[in-house]
Parts: structure tokens; sequence; C-alpha cells
């Protein structure tokens, strides 16, 4: 029987230069929470033992006073992306920072997303179930914002496993079509990763060993970054890593531009109440 011991790990060292500064420290609700403390509590109903938050330097006291008020210092770690230059490395750099830290199966999720209610849940399911690795994947339709095109992980399938995934920017809905940055039309069912993962230790020491070798390959670079789904592509490629892959019902929303900052609170507050109390327990 797969161990159950599973922890959270939120992705929030990004820059928010769409944004225009750190949105995964804007608050939300009645109580001023950062959205993914939502993520938070609902890894707790699910029985998650712990969660890990991937900051950039400069974080740690706003973060650390944040979810002091509700979660127990030894339910929490923030880890810091040491960085050797301004601009981070990317979601995989940032992943790598784990390693070492936590030997069972994780969950990771992106900061400024709000993934729904389920999907902490989905991943326990997962994981009991023996799965060690696998993509929450969401359609592409409703994940697209208003105020500006996106960029989005175009999942390939096959037989319930992902073959494939590409980087796909600057997608927008133009007059009722969904197109990309090469004029290329894509259906509003199709399935895309939002950084939504399964993923194990074992996994972990070959992300440490491919961020590594990509360090040392472009240490003079200024802007160029690794990213989590292409070195999962790369991974599935080489034929290390199996994915399956989950649908997740269409309850996810985010932030990528300032202008999704209001219709994003709005919808926390409905949730409050109705799925969420407005004082959390507190994680012991």
């Amino acid at each position: 029987m797969p161990t159950t011991d599973t922890a959270l790990v939120i992705l929030a060292g990004g820059l928010g230069s769409r944004f225009g500064g750190a949105k995964q420290v804007e608050p939300f609700g009645q109580e001023g929470r950062f959205l993914f403390e939502y993520a938070c509590y609902d890894a707790m109903q699910a029985g998650f033992q712990k969660v890990f938050i991937i900051i950039r330097p400069g974080m740690q006291d706003i973060v650390a006073m944040q979810l002091n008020k509700w979660i127990q210092p030894a339910r929490y770690e923030l880890i810091v992306q040491e960085q050797s230059r301004p601009k981070p490395w990317g979601t995989a750099h940032a992943l790598h920072f784990l390693c070492g830290k936590w030997e069972g199966p994780f969950l990771v999720l992106n900061a400024d997303d709000y993934y729904g209610q389920s999907i902490c849940q989905t991943a326990m399911s997962l994981i009991q179930n023996g799965v060690e690795a696998a993509a929450l994947a969401f359609e592409l339709g409703p994940t697209l914002s208003p105020n500006g095109p996106v960029a989005r992980g175009l999942c390939q399938t096959e037989d319930g496993y992902l073959t494939a995934i590409e980087e796909v920017l600057k997608i927008e809905n133009v007059n009722g079509h969904i197109t990309d940055e090469k004029g290329r039309e894509h259906s509003p069912n199709a399935l895309i990763s939002m950084n939504a993962w399964l993923l194990s230790s074992t996994f972990l020491a070959l992300l440490k060993a491919k961020v590594q070798g990509f360090l040392t390959l472009y240490a003079n670079d200024e802007t160029i970054e690794i990213y989590l789904p292409k070195v999962i592509h790369e991974f599935i490629e080489s034929g290390v890593l199996k994915v399956q892959v989950q649908e997740m019902p269409a309850a996810w929303f985010g932030i990528t531009y300032a202008a999704d900052l209001a219709a994003a609170k709005s919808q926390i507050l409905a949730l409050e109440g109705k799925r969420y109390p407005r004082v959390f327990p507190e994680w012991i």
C-alpha cells in the first residue's frame, strides 16, 4: 500500500510581470487571505501532511505572518528560490529546491490560480490507487482571460496517459475563435495543463539533475527559463516518466492580468460561506 503522507507544493516565486506586482500575496475574501491559502485549506481537509511554499527572496516575512494565523509552523515550510540573476529561472528550477526535503508524493499548484475545491481530494485518491505521476488537466475554454492572451500547456493523450505537452503562447478568444501566436485554432474542449501535477520524490531526483545541467549550460544567460511542463515532456519522451491524465471540472480561475483581479475576488467571496468558512480552523 503506497504512503498517503502527501504534501502540497505552492509555486509562489514569480515576478508577476503581466500583472504588475506580487499577485501571490494579494488579499482575497473577508479575512484578506492569499489565494493559495484556499488550496492549503483543501489540502488540510483532504488529509495532506504538509505545505511547502516556494517563494523568491524577500517574501518570507509577509508569507509567514499570514500563514501563522491558522497553520502551525510544523505544517508548512517556506523554501526560498535562490537566484543568481534578477529574473527567476522558471518553474522547474523553483521545484527542484524541494529535493531532499520531502520523500512522499506531492501536488504542485501555482500560487495565483484557484483550481477548485476537489483538486486535493482527487490527488489523494490517485495516490491511494497507486498513481505516482499525474497531470490534473482542465479544458482550455474556461481558462482563458478576457483581458489578454495567455500561455497554456496543451496536452496530447493516449489511453489516459500524457504523451506530449506543448507550451502554447498568446492564446486568446477572438470573435469566438480560440487562436495562438502561430494562428492555429484550438477547441475550447482541448485539455491543457495549468501546472497542477501529482509527482513523487523519484521525479525530484530526475529534476535536480536536469536543472543542474541546465544551469551549467546557461549560467550567463539573463532571460532563459526552464519550465516544469517542458521538463515533464522531455522525461515522457525519454521513457523515464509515465504520467496519467485526470480531467478536472471547470472550477479554475486565476489572475494573469491586474484586470482579472476583481472577478477573482468576487468568485472567492461567493465561495466563502458556501464552500469555505470565513474563519479557517487551525491546522495543527
